[in-house]
């Protein structure tokens, strides 16, 4: 399994007018990607205000217009994507923070463009996710599905990446 690391990165620009491209590949499957975010949610203690609990972020990149989304999309193998601007996201009360993705010491693809949208802090007072029973792990997922459900559905309506112009 790779090691991952986030690396916060508050000198990133990201103004409201930003566009925000996420991946959906098998984050079409919100439980599955709920899943993810939970088990690296204590990556994200390197954030300023989440270094007690971590937080559960959906990834996204900064891309100047659909243009530059599509562009991107022909260097990785994603089966469809989603836009919204900052602004938007921020509107309904996340936070989005620049940060970089290391996996083995090495910088992911477009690290130089990656921003977490700050779903919900990790809940206080409950275990690591990994140390939760598949119970407790469960009644987690359920409790903030809805949330994530919510953030992600910012990022409609979704474009496939069969679509015209993407390769």
């Amino acid at each position: 399994m790779p090691t991952r690391r986030v690396i916060h990165r508050p000198g990133r620009d990201i103004g409201g007018a930003q566009q925000l491209l996420v991946r959906f590949g098998q984050d079409t499957d919100v439980a599955q990607a709920l899943r993810l975010a939970l088990i690296s949610s204590r990556l994200y203690r390197a954030l300023p205000g989440y270094e007690d609990r971590g937080a559960v972020c959906v990834s996204a990149f900064l891309v100047e217009n659909e243009s530059d989304a599509r562009r991107m999309l022909c260097d990785v193998v994603w089966e469809s994507y989603g836009l919204s601007t900052a602004g938007a996201i921020r509107s309904v009360g996340y936070d989005v923070i620049g940060t970089d993705i290391e996996e083995d010491g090495e910088l992911i693809p477009f690290s130089d463009r990656h921003v977490d949208v700050v779903v919900a802090a990790y809940p206080t007072g409950i275990a690591p996710y990994d140390d939760l029973s598949r119970s407790d792990r469960r009644a987690l997922r359920e409790n903030l599905a809805p949330e994530y459900q919510r953030a992600l559905r910012l990022f409609d309506p979704r474009r496939g990446a069969d679509d015209e112009g993407v390769r």
